[in-house]
């Protein structure tokens, strides 16, 4: 009695209809968040405020045109009560925003929110591409690179811990340090990711180069989120996860209390005395630009006598690694060394080596050309300006080149050896000359260090005179002639002995794949010669069918 009532369709509507814009607002902004979309974060959020901020200034005239207050019984008691304590929701954040200093950093840390959401996000679309966040300043790494990269770290990179006047459970100082090494020819592509990374410096001595971070800020905000979006390979992983929880520990400055320094010492002695081992490979991914990353710092394009190879070489430990490069390319030998008993500090190492003509031919160069050639290797064949032979940069394009050092001319040139190997032409003298005048062009001695005036100058003279000769050669008639996946001795129906890769199929249709025809004579029991004429006949022998493995 003696109340007058708001009428809810006039403003207690327009805020509801206010209040639930700014609901979608709201939603909207977060959507964005979790995808990646920093400015439509930052405009929901904006456009929620102003709600607000509306809502809030209709709120205050309902108040002001109202006949009743809070003590004119239960009526204006919830009114108040009610739509009072809903405003505080309104008010509390927009007078937080009215703060300059706290717009500031409220802006500041959406921002950084949003980045971080979008480095970890699950989203598909966001899978191809890390946004990082250094000195307020935001950039992005696409996939392509960061596999590259993660293969080239697995070479030739490594994770450091320095404790300086250590003597056993104190030090005066630690420096962390993550660094990559490279002959003095290849200073390009480390100065091509001190751009891409945005941090670090370079220092040279002598032949070599080094790439190095060591500031905290870079070591947090790269590194970390860098190896935690793409995992590396090799047993080098181990090293990076000392190496992460010690820059977590100096992130979270605990490393200034007695308890964190001895677990700084503790990682720092795990690192140096731990135990060699494998990564497992189920957590190995193999792929393209991992591989040419990995060739660039580790493999060589090179030859055995005559015949060209495709060479892996490292220590014992990444036998597994080594095993998943076999399995990604199904091909290659693995051989273990042992350690050699006249060199103290030698260790055991594991080889991969690719010889397998027919796979080199037909899968290891299209592999790495397909990403330079824009049509088929024979189609044009190796007869470029080596000017032309510059690597497409991860700076300038998402699909580079495989290749980014100097091992891409070594590739060229290896890849004229290949051809002319595998169509015979190296049974010839004129054959065997032009090989050994590339293998002059290739590996050590296209080096700056190793080049004397006397050696070979592949960017300019005999870059012409080698493509004359090998056009003069290609327009013999080849000695081996091409049917199917064999090569036979031209004009006869002899096999060009090489090793194949073949499956053997029993009666009930299981299947087992051998890398070779040795191999598989030695397992199955069965001549070599049988196997042969059932891969050429389609016969059956025991039961077992032979095809090849291609």
């Amino acid at each position: 009695m003696g109340i007058e009532a708001i009428n809810p369709f006039e403003l207690p509507l327009l805020n509801t209809v206010i209040l639930l814009s700014s609901g979608v607002t709201v939603t909207y902004a977060h959507h964005s968040l979790i995808q990646g979309n920093r400015s439509g974060s930052l405009y929901g959020l904006v456009f929620t405020v102003v709600l607000a901020v509306i809502f809030t200034g209709f709120q205050g005239v309902e108040y002001s045109v109202s006949s009743f207050t809070i003590a004119d019984g239960a009526y204006g008691s919830c009114f108040y009560f009610g739509t009072g304590f809903h405003g505080l929701t309104c008010v509390a954040p927009t007078n937080f925003i009215r703060c300059s200093d706290i717009k500031a950093k409220f802006i500041h840390y959406t921002k950084y929110i949003c980045s971080l959401l979008h480095t970890n996000s699950n989203n598909k679309e966001n899978k191809d591409k890390l946004i990082l966040s250094l000195n307020n300043k935001t950039f992005y790494l696409n996939n392509n690179f960061l596999h590259w990269f993660a293969g080239f770290v697995d070479a030739e990179g490594n994770f450091n811990i320095s404790l300086r006047n250590f003597d056993g459970n104190r030090y005066n100082s630690y420096i962390l340090t993550f660094q990559i090494g490279a002959h003095i020819d290849d200073i390009n592509i480390l100065n091509s990711i001190q751009k891409k990374l945005k941090c670090g410096h370079i220092s040279i001595s002598g032949s070599r180069c080094n790439y190095f971070i060591n500031d905290k800020d870079s070591l947090i905000n790269v590194i970390l989120p860098l190896f935690n979006f793409v995992k590396l390979n090799s047993s080098k992983y181990y090293d990076y996860l000392i190496f992460e929880k010690v820059v977590n520990l100096v992130k979270n400055k605990q490393h200034l209390s007695s308890k964190g320094k001895q677990e700084i010492i503790k990682y720092y002695l795990e690192m140096k005395n731990k135990n060699p081992r494998s990564r497992p490979s189920c957590d190995i991914n193999i792929t393209d630009y991992w591989l040419g990353g990995f060739i660039d710092g580790d493999a060589t394009f090179s030859t055995n006598k005559l015949i060209p190879r495709l060479k892996f070489e490292n220590h014992v430990k990444e036998l597994e690694l080594f095993y998943k490069i076999q399995q990604y390319l199904k091909a290659g030998n693995l051989i273990i060394s042992k350690s050699r008993k006249n060199r103290p500090n030698s260790n055991a190492t594991v080889v991969l080596e690719i010889n397998q003509m027919y796979v080199l031919k037909t899968v290891i160069i299209p592999l790495f050309s397909r990403y330079f050639f824009n049509i088929g290797i024979e189609e044009k064949p190796l007869f470029l300006n080596i000017n032309e032979l510059k690597p497409r940069s991860f700076l300038e394009d998402n699909n580079f080149t495989l290749l980014q050092t100097k091992k891409l001319k070594d590739f060229y040139y290896w890849s004229i050896i290949v051809i002319i190997v595998f169509y015979g032409y190296h049974t010839l003298p004129k054959g065997i000359s032009i090989i050994n005048e590339i293998k002059n062009c290739m590996n050590k001695f296209r080096l700056t260090t190793n080049l004397k005036s006397n050696s070979c100058d592949i960017d300019t003279k005999n870059i012409v005179s080698i493509n004359s000769k090998v056009l003069f050669l290609f327009s013999l008639a080849r000695p081996y002639v091409i049917k199917g996946v064999n090569r036979y001795l031209r004009e006869t129906n002899k096999l060009v002995s090489e090793r194949l890769g073949l499956i053997a199929i029993d009666l009930h249709g299981n299947k087992q794949s051998y890398i070779s025809i040795s191999e598989c004579s030695r397992a199955l029991d069965f001549g070599r010669l049988t196997i042969k004429n059932c891969l050429l006949t389609g016969n059956t022998h025991k039961g077992y069918k032979f095809v090849y493995n291609v």
